[in-house]
């Protein structure tokens, strides 16, 4: 039969979408905050109201709340958290309006209020993470964070914040949060009825069949795009992502008989799945399938800019390492990546697949931990340097935690082996090298809180430090992670 030709993937997604993302109940609260003191925004409440209409003729449950004061706002996100308590659908909340950071903390700001300085901001203006620990408490299926909160900077004219835009912020797991920009700039309020960012976040949201991923892809191209030709500097939205399970879509696909799509309907699915694609096989692909189809000429044009794009001597497979010789060619591994791992952590040697230690850890566990002291002790039997306390330092660090000084008292101690060992792999008959680590952690007076034990290896060059650090970035990420998360568990 002629439909076999085609791709099973494209046909499966022809017939069928997923029945979570359309029984399920859906809800999302828009905060949209214009009349502030500090410096009034034009769009902020029209993008809350006017996203709100989109997602309801979509069969969302939605609440708007409009310029509204710091107990005000903490009061809808406290309802909206009980709301999505275990639901199976999606949870989306949008703030559109200021939103600063102060010490590496994001506050959205509330109207009503002057906010002098930066200790008015921590004391009176609403921590975004306040909306990612109900949302996450809640146990809900998908939680969605959009903050289009950083449309200037109001305190520019006294320079009482020392920071432009909003900082980075990790997404629990199941979760997704997206910036209407970067971290550190600023985002365009639009010269029309919307913000730039809302505007095409609107648009993408409305067409059928697109992924909640791929909304937020089409949105930051859009935002990029226009930004550039319209005020001449390129607005670059950004998400963090710890999405999971299969795909959920604001509009799922039409669904479809295969018998019933004729062949140029199924052309037009197969190349809209693969137009924004990086990956060269997608289009050498549908030339196999189509040779002289609809799109053949982009899909050689795409081909080519690859191939010009990419740098003299280097093919699409992974290069050895300079002064790295091997017997054998090794498909999947590169050389310093870790290549085994016990307790189900994988990495693959193409892909950064390392497991960061905030990802073990709950928003209630983080504020928890924030800015405890810990002593360090660190004993490496294999003398390779300082390299193994300084990366277990700034895994600390991005936990929120401080590495206390030497004399100073500290509230917590972590203490821990470290033991490398070197030969040559006889299967493959290449260098590499074996990590072991032992750590815990404790009171100052000695009782042990948790305990985490790692082990890894990697195939090496020459340099069997280098390999040997790289083991460690990933495994430090595993030991401060499991440390605090069994802490945690354990209070």
């Amino acid at each position: 039969m002629k439909i076999l030709r085609y791709p099973l993937q494209l046909i499966f997604c022809l017939i069928m979408a997923l029945p979570a993302s359309v029984l399920a109940k859906n809800y999302a609260l828009f905060i949209g905050n214009s009349n502030y003191s500090i410096g009034s925004l034009d769009n902020p409440a029209n993008d809350a109201q006017d996203l709100a209409n989109a997602l309801r003729s979509i069969g969302f449950e939605t609440i708007v709340r409009l310029n509204q004061d710091a107990e005000s706002m903490k009061n809808a996100i406290r309802e909206f958290g009980e709301k999505l308590k275990n639901n199976d659908g999606i949870g989306l909340f949008f703030f559109a309006g200021h939103g600063v950071q102060v010490n590496g903390e994001n506050y959205l700001l509330p109207v009503g209020f002057p906010f002098r300085n930066e200790q008015e901001v921590e004391k009176n203006a609403v921590q975004a993470n306040m909306v990612l620990r109900y949302m996450e408490d809640s146990k809900n299926r998908v939680n969605l964070v959009i903050l289009d909160a950083c449309r200037n900077n109001p305190f520019i004219k006294t320079r009482a914040l020392k920071s432009r835009g909003l900082a980075p912020m990790d997404a629990p797991s199941g979760s997704l949060i997206a910036f209407s920009t970067a971290p550190g700039t600023e985002a365009s309020d639009g010269s029309g009825r919307n913000g730039l960012y809302s505007k095409h976040f609107m648009a993408n949201l409305k067409v059928p069949g697109l992924t909640i991923e791929q909304v937020f892809k089409r949105t930051r191209e859009g935002v990029e795009t226009e930004s550039e030709r319209e005020i001449g500097r390129k607005q670059s939205p950004r998400e963090e992502s710890s999405l999971k399970g299969g795909d959920m879509y604001f509009i799922p696909p039409v669904s479809k008989k295969a018998s019933d799509a004729s062949p140029e309907q199924i052309e037009l699915a197969y190349w809209n799945s693969i137009s924004n694609s990086n990956n060269t096989a997608d289009f050498e692909s549908y030339l196999n399938q189509y040779p002289q189809g609809k799109f053949a000429e982009l899909a050689h044009n795409r081909l080519k800019s690859a191939k010009t794009a990419m740098p003299a001597g280097k093919s699409e497979a992974r290069t050895l390492s300079e002064g790295t010789t091997a017997p054998v060619r090794v498909a999947s591994t590169g050389f310093g990546r870790v290549h085994g791992s016990p307790g189900n952590f994988g990495f693959d040697g193409d892909n950064d697949g390392t497991v960061k230690a905030a990802e073990f850890l709950s928003i209630s566990c983080r504020d928890a931990i924030k800015n405890k002291r810990v002593k360090l002790s660190v004993e490496d039997k294999g003398k390779r340097g300082n390299m193994f306390r300084q990366a277990l330092e700034q895994r600390l660090q991005s936990v929120g935690v401080r590495v206390a000084s030497f004399g100073t008292m500290a509230d917590l101690v972590i203490k821990g082996t470290i033991e490398t060992s070197s030969g040559t792999n006889q299967t493959l008959g290449i260098g590499e090298i074996d990590l072991q680590a032992d750590f815990t952690l404790a009171l100052p007076a000695g009782k042990t809180l948790s305990s985490a034990s790692v082990s890894g290896g990697a195939y090496t060059g020459r340099n069997q430090k280098n390999a040997a650090k790289n083991i460690w970035e990933e495994k430090s990420e595993e030991i401060i992670g499991k440390l605090f998360r069994d802490y945690c568990s354990g209070r």
